[in-house]
């Protein structure tokens, strides 16, 4: 069980991490200390998508999608890096535990919300996004309406290198 030392730790080493990758150990160590699973083998890629997605796991596949316009127009928002790393945190860990295969959304908010609450404490900017979401701590938040011709065309999509680095080995 986590103590009150280690979720101090983990909400300081996620304000001072640095790439998707350092965030996302910080979501899979609170989701095995929270619930017992984990899970191994995903990528991370980023796409413009609708305003109303902020990201996406399709089941089956071992693929995240952050919505790339979104991220970007927190990251110019962000008060500070603390802020943005929040979003992120918050953003994998509802995306990590679509992975672990809760397909309901209202039990995958809900348990985001107890991690969240649990491992970072309930005033954590992470937190305040699990229980209020992105557009009340962000209020700026512009949600452009694309037309018709950019929905017809597939998004860009970037993949983020070396965002997991454990890896299972089929090979013994």
């Amino acid at each position: 069980m986590e103590t009150p030392q280690n979720n101090l730790d983990v909400s300081e080493s996620l304000d001072r991490s640095f790439n998707f990758s350092e965030v996302f150990q910080l979501v899979k160590r609170s989701v095995k200390t929270s619930i017992g699973r984990r899970r191994t083998g995903l990528m991370l890629g980023l796409a413009d998508l609708p305003d109303y997605i902020g990201a996406f796991h399709q089941m089956g596949s071992n693929f995240i999608v952050m919505n790339r316009s979104l991220l970007d127009q927190i990251t110019h928002l962000a008060k500070d890096r603390r802020y943005i790393n929040a979003y992120v945190f918050y953003t994998l860990l509802h995306e990590y535990l679509h992975t672990l295969g809760y397909a309901d959304e209202g039990d995958v908010r809900r348990l985001t919300r107890q991690i969240c609450a649990r491992i970072l404490g309930p005033d954590h900017p992470a937190t305040r996004l699990a229980v209020d979401g992105p557009a009340v701590m962000f209020p700026e938040i512009t949600f452009q309406h694309h037309g018709e011709s950019r929905s017809r065309r597939l998004p860009k999509f970037e993949i983020v290198r070396e965002f997991e680095k454990e890896y299972k080995s089929y090979v013994a």
